[in-house]
């Protein structure tokens, strides 16, 4: 029954992915005639892109790599969803992109409930355990710099995009994606591309240690492209937002720089005040469910994201829904956007290690491997450079974003290619 539903699953989608990648490609040329950004090259192939197919052999050693994610403990920071994407992105991988080298991919898992501590066991587990290669991050927020002290550098660490403030500046780890101010670059190549009318930005952000660093990149990013910037900071966790929307209001363009709670009574508040000049939104606001949003629905905003948007399936997107729904994984984890990375992680590192003899597939070689990796990566930026994108900053490797804009009802439209920082940033 399992198999038949999953069957089930993919050919309901291809009735609509046939149409949807149509719509998506006539998008991206609407996009790059709008901010022009030349369209880059997708990953639409997996076993070229880690180059190796066929299924592992399962009489071979296996090869070790960990996993950390944060779930089992309060509905807030529970998010087993990136659990689910890449045991499915591992039975994949032996299936029918060879393994490492023939042989059989392993996982050994760590979950972090709540507390900092937790760090230090899952990296004793990692570190303690010599066949672990290398350690992948799902979503982790806890225990971040308890883990990278207890590695102490030991085993390379690959994340998306940073989450705290231990994770830019960590030893031997690898940030594919980028950092939480170096993907806030391109939001001022974007106004300034596609919002050229736009002369005066008000940035909404709560007044708190790392909230405040995101919002100051976006002055930045605004101010190197001529925008004139007002800041408005909010009570952290504030229910009321009204005062900070009106006030934001005289602006030409509103950018929230919210955390999670502050999302929907924001989008509430501009609604309040008929606000109706563009919104250009950090991604966190798209994680909330549709149904909390007033209308149940989200906000008609743009929104710059450091990854491909799998809810506006393209070639990509079906691609990796396809093979996720085939080896046992669900459309609603995936759409998960920590799942989305992990299995960008995954196939990235997969590629590394075949590059690697597998004689001489160690630690340090894979960390050597990621600091030579230019891209592209599956289902985000096609261009990385981990360790040069910033001095302050070694352990991020990318610096590039996609802006979506939401149409209602679940419908997207692509706004923009991959666009950088505004030159010098």
């Amino acid at each position: 029954m399992r198999s038949a539903g999953i069957v089930d699953a993919v050919r309901g989608r291809r009735a609509t992915i046939v149409l949807a990648v149509a719509a998506a490609l006539t998008a991206t040329a609407t996009a790059v005639a709008a901010t022009g950004a030349a369209p880059r090259p997708q990953v639409l192939d997996y076993q070229v892109y880690v180059g190796g197919k066929g299924r592992a052999n399962p009489r071979l050693a296996p090869v070790t790599i960990g996993f950390i994610n944060q779930q089992g403990g309060p509905p807030n920071v529970n998010r087993p969803q990136a659990t689910s994407v890449i045991r499915a992105g591992v039975r994949m991988v032996n299936a029918e992109l060879g393994g490492i080298h023939g042989h059989p991919l392993r996982l050994t898992e760590c979950f972090v409930a709540e507390a900092e501590e937790e760090g230090v066991r899952c990296g004793q587990q990692f570190a303690n355990d010599r066949n672990v290669k290398a350690v992948l991050f799902g979503f982790l927020v806890n225990g971040n710099q308890s883990l990278y002290a207890t590695l102490r550098g030991t085993k390379p660490v690959i994340g998306g995009v940073t989450a705290t403030a231990s994770d830019p500046t960590a030893r031997n780890a690898y940030f594919l994606n980028g950092s939480q101010t170096s993907v806030l670059g391109p939001f001022g190549t974007y106004t300034q591309r596609a919002l050229r009318n736009v002369r005066t930005v008000a940035i909404v952000y709560p007044n708190q240690p790392g909230a405040d660093t995101a919002a100051f990149a976006l002055r930045s990013a605004m101010q190197r492209v001529g925008r004139q910037v007002t800041m408005v900071a909010t009570q952290p966790l504030a229910t009321d937002l009204l005062g900070a929307a009106t006030q934001a209001s005289s602006a030409d363009m509103i950018v929230p720089a919210l955390g999670f709670t502050e999302c929907v009574p924001f989008a509430r508040a501009l609604e309040q005040i008929r606000y109706t000049k563009p919104v250009l939104s950090t991604p966190l606001c798209t994680a909330i469910p549709r149904a909390a949003y007033a209308g149940g629905d989200l906000p008609k905003w743009t929104y710059g994201i450091a990854q491909t948007l799998v809810n506006l399936p393209g070639p990509q997107s079906s691609l990796f829904l396809r093979k996720g729904l085939q080896y046992g994984t669900t459309v609603n984890d995936m759409l998960w956007v920590f799942s989305e990375i992990a299995w960008e992680e995954l196939l990235a590192t997969v590629k590394i290690m075949n590059r690697i003899p597998y004689a001489q597939l160690t630690p340090a070689r894979i960390s050597a491997g990621f600091k030579a990796f230019r891209g592209p990566l599956v289902l985000a930026a096609p261009e990385v450079a981990c360790g040069k994108v910033s001095p302050r900053e070694p352990a991020v490797c990318g610096n590039q974003t996609q802006f979506y804009t939401y149409l209602g009802q679940g419908k997207w439209k692509l706004a923009s290619g991959w666009l950088k920082p505004p030159t010098g940033g």
